[in-house]
């Protein structure tokens, strides 16, 4: 007992380590998540200094633009180097005889009745503002002049009529802009110097604006990063060894001219020792300690992934085991529901996760993250209660893979099975429905999350897992529908291997399932019939040409003593008619067995092809003649007339010249036995090209009751009531012959009318 908890609790805690591990990847993640500079790769950590940063350089563009706001502004608020509150800034006209005028003074006590005011905790921006106004605030007034903007600026007589809270708005928005950039550049602690210049003709005139009166041009260059531009060069290079050239300075330098002609420069220098402490210097060492949270982290997400991966494997090595050395399966009740209402089950409750819980635990986090990372601890948050549904969704299938439930525990293994044992109709039947319904489904909850989902990533990764869901579900369809495409295709294949000829061709059953693994058996005995068969066939055949030839070997001997006997016997020259009657009874006969007994060999051996050919080249039409000629007289007996059509010029055959007689006189020898007594026999000789054929047709002289693929038969005649000498061999031994030897024979009939024909392939 002790030792099965000691391998429960070793199994606890592997799992506990991946859980912990995972929670530091997340963590090394976030680190790198919460970064200003995320995305931007690993590049940066290696190569780049905080002066060579985009944000660095975004924030010199956008102090050049501030200094040359200064520029302007310094024109309109001061006076003698201080802020001047007499300063007329406004003049408007009421009505006849209303002009007024407006300082800076008045326009800020303006601006206090309605409400506004600078937030120095903010840079001094200008907040606050009126609810409402009344309608002497709303009354038209006549702008006669505006500090901040100049009757060659505007576009339209209507820029020329405002409202007193409008111009007050636009008078302190610029007053709190310039307020902001002189508290932070005009103070002692700036590490940002500058010096702008402009010069009338002769250098008479000069207005030189500058937060360094007592450093010289060089002494601000020489601060670490620098701008030099003067307009008296013939080029509008900036000198600057920072990143940017910045190629707005040219066009700020002219805007901003007080006097005709190119009688200007600007100097800016940075002191990147960054000794007094403003918004540079914070920068810097936020920018630092980003990079040592990105390395830190990155460092935390390698260690967290390579311990998850560690322990990932261990438990999946373990999973459904009580310890390494068990080797049985246990599995939780969880594990034995089906495994499709599973995953079902378990993709709502990372729905939940994700719509419910996420939400809630993000709003705990911000209440320690800072608004800028939100959506990104957000993300996290997502990603962490995915993962744990997704591991114990994963590992519960390795379970049941390991116990064999994962297929068998499902219910599209139980629909499958009773579509197995339906009718092919019905079972395609159901399945278009249910492939229908899928899709159906999975597009209008895909639909349906895009038009309800919130404007986040982590809200749109459910839509994205169904989109992957159904895409994955067609796909399956598709390897379903590919892989029967191709089990058809390997139980046609063996269809036609078997319709060819080989009999032996047998297709591995593994390689099917369901309908198609029954086919491939059924196949499979088919195949092993057909060998049966073929090999009983066989069998038969050579027992039946060892009966013949045994037969004929037992018969041959006392027949030849026979003949020979009766030979010995007429040579007596015997006087009396009736003995001579009966020796020539006798001698027929045994000749007439004789030839049975030799034709049952050549019979046997021409069909089982154990004959040796001796293959030359053969005039045909010379053979035939010279056939013709040997069975005239022969033909004569039965009043016979043989009519040859044959061609004059030589056809030459490859044959063996012995079975080809053979051929040809069992064919002459068949029509002088059935022929029609006193009847014509046609012989002829056509040329095809590239094929010779021989014809022999006759009148049967008895009715031809019988197939022409019947008369190639052993022991087949024509002559049913057998009254003539025929042995029945006589075609079947022409057809085997010509077969042999390359040719083709074929025998026609037509009414009374017998037609042979042998073909062979002419030898050019």
């Amino acid at each position: 007992m002790t030792e099965k908890k000691t391998r429960s609790f070793f199994k606890r805690l592997v799992g506990f380590l991946h859980f912990l591990f995972a929670c530091v990847t997340l963590v090394g993640i976030g680190f790198m998540y919460l970064n200003s500079n995320y995305g931007r790769g690993l590049d940066w950590i290696k190569t780049e200094t905080f002066e060579q940063s985009p944000d660095f350089s975004k924030k010199v563009q956008a102090d050049i633009t501030n200094i040359f706001d200064y520029v302007q502004y310094q024109d309109i608020f001061e006076s003698n180097g201080e802020v001047d509150y007499s300063q007329v800034v406004l003049e408007v006209t009421t009505g006849p005889g209303g002009e007024k005028s407006y300082t800076l003074d008045d326009i800020i006590q303006y601006g206090k009745s309605l409400g506004y005011y600078m937030d120095e905790s903010d840079n001094y921006a200008l907040k606050g503002g009126p609810e409402t106004l009344s309608e002497e605030d709303q009354e038209q007034v006549y702008v006669r002049y505006r500090c901040y903007q100049s009757e060659e600026d505007l576009t339209s007589p209507d820029q020329s009529f405002s409202t007193m809270p409008d111009l007050t708005y636009e008078i302190l928005r610029r007053f709190s802009s310039y307020y902001s950039i002189y508290s932070r550049l005009m103070s002692d602690f700036t590490n940002l110097y500058f010096r702008v210049a402009y010069y009338s003709k002769n250098n008479a005139i000069y207005e030189i604006h500058t937060n360094a009166p007592e450093m010289s041009n060089d002494d601000i260059m020489a601060m670490g990063r620098y701008i030099y531009y003067s307009g008296d060069s013939n080029d509008l290079a900036v000198r600057t060894n920072f990143e940017s050239n910045f190629p707005s300075i040219p066009a700020l330098m002219s805007k901003n001219n007080p006097y005709n002609g190119n009688s200007y420069y600007v100097v800016i220098g940075l002191d990147t020792s960054y000794k007094a402490n403003d918004d540079y210097a914070q920068a810097y060492t936020a920018y630092n300690k980003s990079r040592v949270n990105f390395s830190n982290g990155l460092y935390i997400t390698i260690a967290g992934l390579a311990g998850s991966l560690v322990t990932f494997a261990f438990l999946l090595f373990l999973s459904g085991h009580a310890s390494i050395s068990d080797r049985t399966i246990t599995l939780y009740p969880f594990d034995r529901t089906k495994t499709d209402f599973m995953l079902l089950l378990m993709a709502f409750v990372s729905y939940l996760c994700i719509h419910i819980m996420a939400p809630v635990t993000s709003k705990l986090l911000h209440l320690v993250v800072v608004s800028d990372y939100w959506d990104r601890a957000n993300l996290l948050v997502a990603f962490g209660y995915l993962y744990f549904c997704v591991i114990l969704t994963f590992f519960s299938l390795i379970r049941r893979y390991k116990a064999e439930t994962l297929w068998k525990n499902s219910f599209l293994h139980d629909l499958t099975e009773t579509l197995s044992e339906s009718t092919f109709r019905y079972r395609i039947t159901i399945g278009f429905v249910l492939y229908l319904a899928y899709n159906v489904f999975m597009i209008t909850v895909g639909a349906f999350m895009i038009f309800h989902h919130e404007n986040s990533v982590f809200q749109f990764m459910p839509f994205i897992f169904v989109m992957i869901a159904w895409i994955a579900g067609n796909l399956l369809v598709f390897y379903f529908i590919c892989r029967n495409a191709d089990q058809t295709d390997k139980i046609h294949a063996a269809i036609e291997k078997l319709a060819s000829g080989e009999t032996s061709y047998k297709v591995d059953v593994n390689d099917f399932s369901s309908l198609e693994a029954e086919l491939a058996e059924g196949l499979n005995r088919i195949s092993d019939g057909l060998e049966t068969a073929l090999a009983e066939q066989v069998k038969s055949e050579r027992l039946k040409a060892d009966l013949i030839t045994n037969v004929s070997h037992d018969i041959k001997t006392p027949l030849t003593s026979i003949i020979n006997y009766v030979d010995l016997i007429k040579r007596q020259h015997i006087e009396d008619p009736t003995v001579q009657k009966y020796l020539e009874v006798l001698d027929q006969k045994s000749q007439r067995l004789k030839t049975l007994t030799e034709d049952l060999v050549e019979a046997s051996r021409a069909s089982s092809g154990n004959i040796k050919l001796e293959i030359t080249n053969i005039d045909f039409v010379e053979l035939v003649q010279q056939t013709t000629g040997e069975f005239e007289e022969k033909y004569a007996i039965r009043h016979l007339e043989i009519v040859n059509t044959l061609p004059n010029e030589v056809i030459m055959i490859e044959a063996d010249g012995r079975r080809l007689w053979r051929v040809l006189e069992n064919l002459y020898n068949n029509a002088f036995k059935y022929a029609l007594e006193g009847t014509r026999v046609y012989v002829t000789i056509e040329d095809h090209g590239a094929d010779v054929v021989f014809t022999i047709k006759n009148v049967s002289a008895n009715p031809l009751n019988i197939s022409p693929d019947e008369l190639t038969e052993r022991f087949v005649r024509g002559d049913v009531s057998r009254t003539t000498e025929g042995s029945g061999l006589g075609l079947s031994i022409a057809k085997d012959l010509t077969t042999l030897q390359g040719g083709k024979f074929e025998l026609i009939i037509d009414g009374d009318l017998f037609k042979a024909q042998i073909t062979f392939p002419i030898k050019n």
